[in-house]
């Protein structure tokens, strides 16, 4: 699993988990506030509701990007850095056991001005520690369910359009056209920019024209008020927190309080409320109509048909207008809120296998060196695939290392490693100068894994001043040539007779004209080779090049210069398929297929040209390599 992948599996779990708590919260300190402002009109109301389910939205939002911090807490003590000189010399190819990583969003330490000088400590918040595929597993059921919703609300707004579209135009009363239609069962408001209500066709059949105006004056408030747009909104919203019990609650409070807003639109319009009751009564009870949820619509469940009706003959006056006091103090409650969980959330991260392995390596150890700096790993082969506790060497002295190779061929910087071992950031101070090679350190040391220092044999977060000792960059070609066949070429001939895919490693020769590319380069291209009866070469060409010219000159100098078929003698080795025994390569020599008849006629070459650093001259930067 990708690194990516993982942080991003964690941040949406650390999402889903605060929206849980956070959106309890929010909705009971919204309710509660309601509860005991009895008064206030149901447009201030659904006002209200609506900044509440923003918050739902934003707020595990800020608090998982604002709650990045280090691993674990740094001590003001000083903490002993004995460095000595690093280098490995060549040896024996190994494969270092891959180091299990954490991928909870932390801060990065700032380095210290010291060498040896750790991170001023910062605020320790709780951690709760989950698996990886419990993460996982979360963010796949989260972005599966809210792709469904999303879906569904982006088929609901299609058909919409498509009702609409179809629809005919039965009145233009207050400004808005009204239409008709068969598809559809409850009447509902629509339109962004060109706003419109339509009715069902059988509405204007049974009901009393008075009733019917009252529903047009309803969807008419739907479109005064902007319901369509803050329904979008609410919807879009509701998609994202398609997993949390607390948005369902307040998209339920959303919809009554929007459709008595409209009542009371209604009411104040027409003095018609008890008129207008019945006529939801009648609605109700006409059948199974349901409204569309990327409209709001006259209709809802019946729940909240039944708290509209005793809403609309209760005799008290009706308050159309926000209350302006109200809005501003849940907004500056929903503010601390917001402002009060930054400080109390926990951080969600991942069980850190390595630190558990490196607290039980130290306690079995007795804590021998209470006191050090961070240290670099040294591999030691099948015991660290084992479980072993790792080996670390002291970093190395920056100063020692100029002075013994001289400063061109060092690279001195600012390595934060924090309390798991992970190097957190590198500020390259300086480095020989090859182009990128500040890039090539920072690739190499933020690739690594490292022993954290020790503070009273608690593992810390530490920043020292460090350097590498570099060689001389090299050129590296590796040309991989694969013969092709026509079709039905293998049922006419013997598979032994068969050209296998050719490996060269210095074939062509590096252009002098990229001698001067950037450390870490790389190119590759391709030349397509055709060849006579005799084996002669008749045309090539680059196929993909590389957009470097000299590059791509070399590599279609050396295709047609070539004596087909490549053998081993000239330098090309057959490539071994995958699984395949080491026997393998002594009975797919070249005398193997040089006599059959015919050969294949045609080539590709494809070339890789890069400039890397060989292994053994950059100190601990093999081990990297090497993985």
């Amino acid at each position: 699993m990708s690194a990516a992948f993982a942080h991003a599996a964690l941040a949406i779990a650390a999402v889903l988990f605060n929206s849980l708590w956070e959106g309890a919260l929010i909705a009971g300190a919204v309710w509660l506030g309601l509860r005991c402002l009895p008064k206030l009109g149901a447009a201030t109301r659904y006002a209200i509701w609506l900044c509440a389910l923003a918050a739902l939205v934003l707020t595990p939002l800020l608090t998982v990007s604002l709650s990045a911090q280090p691993s674990a807490t740094v001590t003001d003590a000083a903490v002993t850095n004995q460095q000595s000189d690093f280098f490995i010399a060549p040896g024996p190819r190994q494969q270092p056991r891959p180091q299990p990583r954490s991928y909870a969003p932390q801060a990065l330490p700032e380095p210290a001005s010291a060498a040896s000088e750790p991170i001023p400590a910062a605020p320790r918040k709780a951690q709760i520690l989950i698996p990886q595929s419990v993460a996982v597993a979360a963010a796949l059921i989260w972005v599966l369910v809210a792709c469904a919703r999303a879906l569904l609300l982006l088929l609901n707004v299609r058909a919409l359009a498509a009702i609409r579209r179809d629809a005919s135009l039965w009145s233009a009363a207050h400004d808005y056209p009204i239409f008709l239609s068969d598809r559809v069962q409850a009447p509902c408001a629509t339109g962004f920019l060109r706003a419109a209500i339509v009715l069902p066709a059988s509405l204007v059949e049974y009901l009393r024209p008075d009733a019917v105006e009252t529903i047009v004056v309803h969807e008419v408030a739907h479109l005064r008020r902007y319901d369509v747009w803050t329904n979008a909104f609410a919807r879009v919203a509701e998609a994202l927190l398609v997993l949390n019990p607390a948005a369902w609650f307040v998209m339920r409070r959303l919809s009554t309080e929007r459709e008595i807003a409209c009542d009371d639109w209604v009411v104040a319009r027409t003095g018609a409320g008890d008129a207008f009751a019945r006529t939801l009564a009648a609605l109700v009870n006409s059948g199974g109509a349901r409204a569309p949820i990327a409209a709001p619509s006259a209709l809802g469940s019946r729940h909240s048909v039944v708290v509209r009706i005793e809403r609309l003959l209760d005799s008290r006056p009706r308050r159309l207008r926000l209350s302006p006091s109200a809005l501003g103090g849940a907004l500056m409650l929903l503010a601390l809120i917001a402002f009060t969980v930054q400080s109390v959330s926990p951080v969600l991260a991942y069980e850190q296998p390595q630190q558990s392995m490196l607290a039980r390596g130290s306690a079995a150890a007795g804590c021998a060196v209470p006191n050090r700096g961070a240290q670099a790993i040294f591999f030691r082969g099948i015991k660290t695939r084992t479980g072993s506790p790792p080996y670390g060497a002291d970093l190395p002295d920056p100063d020692k290392l100029v002075a013994k190779f001289g400063a061109a061929n060092v690279a001195t910087f600012d390595l934060t490693v924090d309390a798991t071992g992970h190097p957190r950031k590198v500020v390259v101070l300086s480095a020989p100068r090859y182009p990128g090679m500040v890039k090539h350190v920072t690739h190499i040391l933020m690739a690594n894994t490292f022993l954290p220092a020790l503070h009273d044999c608690a593992p810390v977060a530490t920043t020292t001043r460090t350097a590498l000792r570099f060689g001389t960059p090299v050129a590296n070609v590796s040309s991989i040539v694969v013969p092709a066949y026509p079709k039905g070429w293998s049922t006419r001939h013997a598979s032994a007779c068969k050209v296998p895919t050719l490996l060269h490693t210095g074939v062509p020769a590096y252009p002098d004209a990229m001698k001067n590319m950037s450390v870490d380069a790389r190119y590759t291209a391709s030349v397509r080779v055709h060849l006579d009866a005799t084996g002669a070469v008749t045309n090539a060409a680059v196929v993909a090049p590389s957009g470097q010219p000299a590059f791509d000159d070399a590599l279609l100098d050396a295709a047609r210069q070539a004596t087909y078929p490549l053998k081993d003698e000239t330098g090309f080795k057959p490539v071994r398929p995958s699984g395949a025994k080491l026997t393998w390569n002594a009975a797919h020599g070249s005398d193997t297929f040089v006599n059959c008849k015919p050969l294949p006629t045609d080539y590709v070459w494809n070339t890789t040209f890069s400039r890397i650093v060989p292994i053994g001259i950059l100190g601990f930067s093999a081990l990297v390599l090497w993985q």
